[in-house]
């Protein structure tokens, strides 16, 4: 029963996944898994979040959290209802100050999110590890993880029949190499999601403008007027939470910020250049030193995501060492 259970629930999650990529592949829809990209929900619906969209079923009404897209924006917002007009609705993130600037027209809005009990249906953190792999060597790197999981899962599922075969002649504990492994791939899955939170790849842009204030800003996608050929600080929110182990944390970044303080928040300066509009694409990882700063700023430089997947294979390596050490004693 558990079993059938458990392949009805990853059938339907299957499912899901093909619904997402057909609606927001080809007919450009925000049905599906989305991926929350900022605060303005929070704790509702953290960033890196995985939000399911769905189809508007039926009149909406203040309370429901909905996913528009108006004509002057390239992208969807996530927002409650809070009130409803003659003329459209007044939606608002629950964690922003005030409401969205404009009255949100019925023809803007393409889905809700439905709800479970007072919760929304997201899964947490995974979007982070999604956002990770967009891009040809993301690809490339997670079509090889998926490869090598495969392979885990046949050797795993050969040992099985050999122990099966075992049992009908003698009792036999489960083979303790078996369960390192598995151990060792949940571990690296496990790993690279709790990491993933604090790796952020985006592309940044500002306007260098004669006369723009020269006043400190806070990270985000566009930073707005700026003075030319000056220096601005950038702050950057993080609310790492505190470990039981005072591990150091190594703090990993592109060449076109640096690093000037670092505390609670961390403050990157940038330089504008002349003026005009500018954008860099940036990378700030946030790490726990688990490995040489010198090996991780080296793997840094070849591709951002490799420091996350040398931290992810150490950990995962240490756990199923473990696990392997504790069943051999218990066999």
């Amino acid at each position: 029963m558990i079993k059938l259970i458990a392949i009805f629930l990853v059938s339907l999650f299957l499912v899901s996944i093909i619904f997402s990529v057909i609606s927001q592949m080809i007919y450009h829809l925000p049905y599906g898994w989305n991926i929350e990209a900022t605060n303005s929900m929070y704790p509702l619906l953290k960033p890196g979040d995985l939000v399911f969209v769905f189809p508007i079923m039926g009149k909406l009404s203040p309370g429901e959290i909905i996913a528009y897209k108006p004509p002057f924006l390239n992208y969807y917002v996530v927002h409650e209802i809070i009130n409803v007009t003659s003329n459209g609705y007044i939606v608002k993130g629950i964690n922003n100050p005030t409401s969205d600037p404009w009255i949100v027209k019925s023809s803007w809005i393409k889905g809700f999110v439905p709800e479970i009990f007072g919760q929304p249906i997201i899964i947490p953190y995974v979007g982070n590890l999604i956002g990770l792999i967009r891009g040809t060597t993301g690809y490339i790197v997670a079509m090889i993880v998926i490869f090598v999981i495969y392979g885990i899962s046949e050797v795993y599922d050969r040992n099985q029949v050999v122990l099966t075969v075992r049992r009908r002649n003698r009792r036999k504990v489960a083979d303790p190499k078996t369960f390192a492994i598995a151990f060792i791939v949940l571990s690296f899955i496990t790993f690279m999601i709790l990491f993933s939170p604090h790796v952020i790849f985006t592309e940044i842009m500002w306007n260098s403008v004669p006369n723009a204030p020269l006043i400190p800003r806070q990270f985000s996608n566009n930073l707005g007027a700026v003075p030319p050929y000056s220096t601005i600080p950038i702050t950057l929110n993080v609310n790492y939470h505190p470990f039981l182990l005072k591990i150091p944390l190594i703090i990993l970044h592109s060449p076109s910020l640096k690093l000037q303080n670092v505390s609670l928040n961390l403050i990157f300066l940038l330089y504008t250049f002349s003026p005009g509009l500018h954008s860099e694409v940036v990378s700030i990882e946030i790490l726990l030193e688990l490995l040489p700063p010198q090996i991780l700023n080296f793997l840094f430089i070849l591709n951002p995501i490799l420091p996350l997947i040398a931290e992810s294979v150490e950990m995962s390596i240490v756990v199923g060492a473990v696990v392997y050490i504790i069943i051999n004693k218990l066999s």
